[in-house]
């Protein structure tokens, strides 16, 4: 999945709405339309700063392309703008209002330019293929490290260890490898996508003069190169800590000179004895030092790739030791060597971890926004279904059947919707209720869709229809309740209480799974206690073809939901 696809589309689409409308269309209804463009540009810009929140910990870079978007929409004014295009076109101003429709038209487009811009060909899927394909090699060479090491303490033969040792030590040098070029990819990607961020967003800036007062900031927007004034380089440090820094550095070179002397007498080969460990424990500790201190996804593959480089060191020590007839030393630096790899595989597990908290942030605004979008379109199903409820009777009857078959096409705009969320959660395949809930949705809007194109307005067809309505807004909740949650597991990261490796994250937790379900066990009876209500009043309904397939379809969906119970118990999506 492309990244921020979601956003670009909603940005294309607010471009294709602003595009001149047919001449024969009303100037009301035009009005109209572009207050409509301005509500979905507030939302947009909304969902902008809310992604960003969201991927603030886990993908900094995609964070500030979005902010650098909320930035600069803001600047540029848009949903002000269309607000003031909406006005010139109630007051029959349509020459200004053509003007000004260009220019917002161009500027959607810079806006929609600095989102692609932050968008870059690794997806997060062909990012968490890469790290599970590294777990797997990695656990591969743990597993051999360990036989190792068992074999050197059982005192097998020490030529064929070395040989065996030699081979691990080149798989785990071919995978330090790999994973250095995924650093490079990752760190590449991520300072391209911030300098192209910085400049579109420069160019949003550099507007007209007279089209924007010169200097006309919003509050608390600073040049580039500003910083708040307690804020300090990262390299400075106050004057007791650089002392203590000089003090611990001069002391380094001391000790070495000290340690170095033996040393440098020592034969090449040698280098066990007191000084030589000396040396050993000062290495670690000044790799540590220039190790990348980040969280993202560059600086943790940089440390997985120290890591291994490490263990490489290591079994080449080892295999040194075992030549010498040294077993308990090489066995020693097997051990350290296991560590290492041991290491190695923790970053990567969180790496793995920090990319699917992505993904499932990424799906779940998606899904929030497609949901979103239906329920408007179903109330605005609603209201028309009441408006054709309170005409007089005297209406043109062809007039009225157009108006309910135009209701018909939006019901089925709405039924494609719910067909692609579906797509979404199914491909994520970690979900059961919400999958089962949208199929829900899918099936009632292709009835009402088929009972309006029919001209049937009336009756079933508003209970179907208000029946809609409510499952979209319980669906909504809970997608934002999920979201919210998300956001504060990411904020606790891996130590608020969910391990970082065992399995990946399923997109909402079982606790939300089972208020769902319980939310379409409800929509079930309520569905029956409808029907209970129409057999009532007319019992010769029971024998209608129409009413007989609905109660067949509610019988297959308590199945389903019975089934979708019992695979949230048995964890089979786990």
């Amino acid at each position: 999945m492309p990244d921020c696809r979601h956003i670009f589309f909603a940005a294309f689409l607010l471009l294709a709405v602003m595009l001149p409308a047919a001449a024969e269309e009303p100037v009301a209804e035009l009005a109209a339309r572009e207050r409509l463009v301005s509500r979905q540009m507030r939302e947009l810009e909304a969902t902008f700063l809310r992604l960003a929140d969201l991927l603030a910990a886990s993908d900094p870079r995609r964070a500030t392309t979005l902010r650098a978007a909320f930035e600069q929409a803001r600047e540029a004014e848009l949903a002000d703008r269309l607000d003031t295009l909406a006005d010139l076109l109630d007051q029959g101003q349509l020459l200004k209002a053509a003007t000004g429709q260009e220019t917002a038209i161009e500027r959607l487009r810079r806006l929609l330019a600095l989102l692609e811009a932050g968008n870059d060909s690794r997806s997060v899927a062909d990012s968490k293929k890469q790290v599970k394909e590294f777990l797997g090699r990695i656990n591969q060479l743990i597993a051999r490290q360990k036989g190792l090491e068992g074999t050197t303490e059982a005192g097998g033969n020490a030529e064929a260890i070395n040989a065996e040792q030699d081979d691990v030590a080149a798989d785990t040098r071919k995978l330090a490898a790999d994973v250095g070029s995924f650093e490079a990819e990752a760190a590449e990607a991520a300072g391209r996508a911030e300098r192209q961020a910085e400049d579109s967003a420069e160019s949003g800036r550099d507007e007209p003069a007279g089209d924007k007062p010169p200097g006309d900031k919003p509050p608390g927007d600073k040049p580039p190169g500003d910083k708040p004034p307690g804020d300090k380089p990262a390299g400075d440090k106050p004057a007791g800590e650089q002392a203590g820094g000089e003090e611990s550095g001069g002391a380094k070179p001391a000790e070495s000179s000290e340690s170095g002397k033996p040393q440098a007498d020592s034969p090449a080969g040698e280098g066990q004895g007191p000084s030589g460990e000396q040396a050993e424990q000062r290495e670690p500790a000044a790799e540590a030092e220039q190790e990348p201190q980040g969280d993202d996804e560059a600086s943790r593959a940089a440390r997985t790739g120290r890591r291994l480089a490490a263990a490489e060191e290591r079994m080449e020590a080892a295999r040194r030791q075992l030549e010498q007839a040294r077993r308990s030393d090489a066995r020693a630096e097997q051990e350290k060597a296991l560590a290492e790899l041991e290491a190695a595989r923790a970053e990567l597990e969180e790496i793995l971890r920090q990319l699917r908290e992505e993904e499932i942030e990424r799906l779940l605004v998606r899904l929030e926004a497609r949901v979103r979008t239906m329920l408007r379109a179903e109330r605005a199903v609603l209201r028309g279904l009441d408006t054709r409820a309170a005409e007089q009777p005297g209406k043109n009857p062809r007039e009225r059947e157009l108006e309910i078959a135009r209701l018909g096409r939006e019901q089925q705009a709405i039924t494609a919707d719910a067909t692609r969320a579906i797509t979404l959660v199914r491909d994520d395949g970690s979900a059961v209720a919400i999958p089962e809930a949208l199929e829900q949705i899918r099936e009632d809007s292709q009835q009402a869709a088929a009972r309006l194109m029919a001209g049937n307005d009336r009756g079933l067809t508003r209970g179907i229809v208000e029946d809609l309505v409510l499952s979209l807004e319980e669906l909504l909740a809970a997608l934002e309740q999920a979201e919210r949650e998300q956001q504060q597991r990411q904020q606790q990261g891996p130590a608020g209480g969910r391990p970082a490796s065992p399995g990946e994250q399923p997109l909402v937790d079982k606790l939300a799974e089972l208020k769902m379900l319980r939310t379409l066990q409800l929509r079930v009876n309520r569905r029956t206690s409808r029907f209970s209500e129409l057999l009532n009043a007319d019992a010769e309904q029971a024998s209608e073809p129409e009413l007989i397939e609905a109660l067949g379809r509610l019988a297959g969906r308590q199945e389903r939901v019975v089934r979708a119970a019992r695979d949230i118990v048995t964890g089979r999506t786990e």
